[in-house]
């Protein structure tokens, strides 16, 4: 009798753990969020404020769907057009070298869909940037060669004006001594 009652209780609790199961089985699973639509939208949103100008905007969206969708594919997409977007001259807020260190980023992450457009605006970045360096490096001591010129060209104005007021002087000096009577 003992043993049918526990045979009896063993039963009960398979069949309680298979209804258990199932039940688990039936209960709707909420359809997972995909990084693809949250992307196109996160995309489209940044592509208006970057039209309109307004590119701190567009990189804040970008960087933050990145930071939210680190592992998802989408992620290096956010990475180049952060980059395509700092190399728009229209941009005041950012540079070449900041296009080119995402350029950077974006071509060492091993997404390859924009590969080769990627690498040849990341030569064009790197152009705009060493253009940049050459003509603040020339136009530096361009304007400091100017700055000693305009000073020397001043110190020498200024002398003249004393020899020429010296020879005023002198030339007044001996008008007066030939106007006055010989003795």
């Amino acid at each position: 009798m003992m043993r049918r009652l526990i045979c009896g209780a063993a039963v009960l609790l398979v069949m309680g753990a298979c209804r258990g199961s199932q039940t688990q089985l039936t209960t709707p699973v909420p359809a997972p969020v995909t990084s693809a639509t949250e992307w196109a939208a996160t995309l489209a949103q940044a592509s208006r404020e970057a039209r309109d100008g307004r590119f701190t905007i567009a990189d804040k969206l970008l960087a933050d769907f990145s930071s939210r969708n680190a592992s998802a594919a989408e992620a290096p997409e956010a990475m180049y057009w952060r980059a395509l977007y700092r190399l728009d001259p229209a941009n005041q807020g950012a540079s070449a070298r900041d296009a080119a260190a995402l350029f950077d980023m974006y071509l060492t992450s091993g997404h390859t869909s924009r590969r080769n457009e990627a690498a040849t605006l990341r030569r064009v970045a790197g152009t705009l940037e060493a253009s940049a360096s050459a003509s603040s490096s020339a136009t530096a001591p361009r304007s400091e060669t100017v700055r000693t010129d305009d000073k020397a060209k001043e110190e020498e104005l200024a002398r003249l004006r004393d020899e020429l007021a010296k020879a005023n002087a002198e030339l007044e000096r001996i008008k007066r001594r030939l106007a006055q009577p010989k003795p």
